[in-house]
């Protein structure tokens, strides 16, 4: 099979012809042709010198540059150096359906992938936990075991299977199993007062305020902004799978998984009883004080786009609704951020840490256990140096605040975070200052 591109951009003019030319009901992502929903074949799955091979041969102009791609409804023409689409054309009908010209090879292939794939959702038994009557995925495993790999080497940890483990850390991973399990059983949607439809809004206030006289107020009824209706959101969590693909695609570099955990630690923050197992662990603590840097940084990106593309309709929606989600966020990320500088999120983390223990019985924490944690107290440390890339060897300004007990701690964090994205420092130029209040300017201390 052609080797596909895994990213294509469309030009101002591909995205004109394709909406002028694709079939009705077809949905293309417009960002990145290549994660649109539909198989593509390039002009190497043709067969040679057959009408459809010739025609993409003209369509390129015999260029080295230009490649050809199509999915049998459209064909895109991109340059295969900057991978930017330069022109989309529809399929005549003379050439429906195209899999008349694919090559029966190539066809045979996505044959026994379909086939594969059917075979594999029947019920086996897993060779790595033993488990009985389970779907076996195409690695072998079943999806418990396969989610456990992907997480080791995500950490860049060994993966020792589950009946090879002591049974210590077998205890560990079904407690914490059984709470994520009993967290999406037992979850509840989220109730949210009706919010006004309506407001007073006096039209002459500024009048009224300075001639300070009341009886001149003209007062009339206005709709409540929709920018400020929570039950908007509440009621389309399906548009969080939006707003975290804008997230990705402008440099959010949190792994799509915490963000989803965090998204639903911050709307969910009054039902602490159900995200007690989720907030403490460490990276989702981390992954929130990211989150909060990362908002700003896109939000830069999405203004400069919309203004950039001349105040474009999608780049308004796209905008506004990142704004309205921000809103909502705000509140509940100060309240972590506040949580976790002080030795209240230690204390949660301890008591559910008993709790998963032995769920049925209320077990309190020894005085010297607790004395130890009352002096362990969050700090912020401003880190600033120069990321050098591992991998392009580009040196960048480079300046974070982590959250640590201490400065060794703090900077360990640092060289984890730097090693985890390819990144090394400059260690000549590294400095790293504790921030003792909010908003302080390191520069001053």
């Amino acid at each position: 099979m052609g080797r596909l591109p895994n990213e294509i951009k469309l030009s101002g003019h591909a995205k004109k012809r394709l909406e002028e030319r694709r079939e009705e009901g077809n949905v293309y992502n417009v960002r990145n042709i290549m994660r649109s929903p539909v198989k593509w074949y390039t002009k190497e799955d043709l067969i040679h010198d057959c009408a459809l091979y010739r025609h993409s041969c003209y369509t390129t102009r015999q260029s080295k540059d230009l490649m050809y791609i199509t999915d049998g409804s459209i064909e895109v023409i991109y340059d295969k150096n900057t991978k930017v689409g330069v022109t989309v054309l529809s399929v005549k009908d003379t050439f429906k359906p195209i899999t008349q010209y694919i090559k029966p090879e190539i066809l045979n292939k996505i044959k026994e992938k379909k086939e594969n794939k059917k075979r594999m959702k029947e019920l086996g038994s897993c060779p790595d936990c033993g488990r009985e009557e389970v779907e076996i995925t195409s690695r072998g495993v079943c999806v418990v075991c396969r989610r456990r790999q992907d997480n080791m080497k995500a950490r860049g940890k060994e993966y020792i299977p589950y009946i090879n483990l002591s049974d210590k850390e077998k205890a560990r991973i079904d407690n914490a199993q059984n709470a994520q399990r009993k967290i999406h059983e037992e979850k509840e949607p989220i109730e949210v007062p009706e919010l006004p439809k309506t407001r007073q809004v006096i039209e002459n206030y500024y009048q009224v305020k300075a001639e300070n006289n009341p009886a001149i107020a003209h007062i009339t009824e206005q709709s409540m902004p929709i920018q400020q209706n929570f039950n908007q959101i509440s009621n389309q969590l399906s548009n969080q799978a939006s707003f975290i693909q804008i997230l990705k695609e402008y440099g959010c570099d949190i792994p799509k998984e915490s963000l989803e955990s965090v998204l639903q630690i911050l709307i969910s923050t009054d039902k602490l009883k159900d995200i007690f197992t989720v907030i403490t662990k460490n990276n989702n603590q981390q992954a929130i004080l990211n989150l909060d840097q990362e908002l700003s940084t896109v939000e830069k990106k999405l203004q400069y786009d919309w203004e950039y593309n001349g105040f474009q309709n999608e780049d308004d929606i796209k905008f506004k609704e990142f704004l309205t989600w921000r809103r909502v966020l705000k509140g509940a990320i100060t309240f972590w951020k506040n949580l976790c500088q002080t030795n209240a999120i230690i204390e949660m983390q301890k008591t559910w840490n008993l709790y998963l223990q032995n769920p049925n019985e209320t077990q309190s924490i020894d005085n010297d256990e607790k004395e130890e944690t009352d002096e362990v107290v969050m700090k912020r440390f401003q880190i600033t140096t120069d990321s050098i890339s591992t991998i392009f060897n580009t040196r960048r300004p480079f300046t974070r605040v982590f959250y640590a007990t201490d400065k060794d701690s703090a900077y360990n964090t640092f060289k984890q975070w730097m090693a985890d994205r390819n990144l090394h420092e400059d260690p000549k130029k590294t400095t790293i200052v504790e921030l003792k209040n909010e908003g302080e300017d390191p520069r001053k201390s």
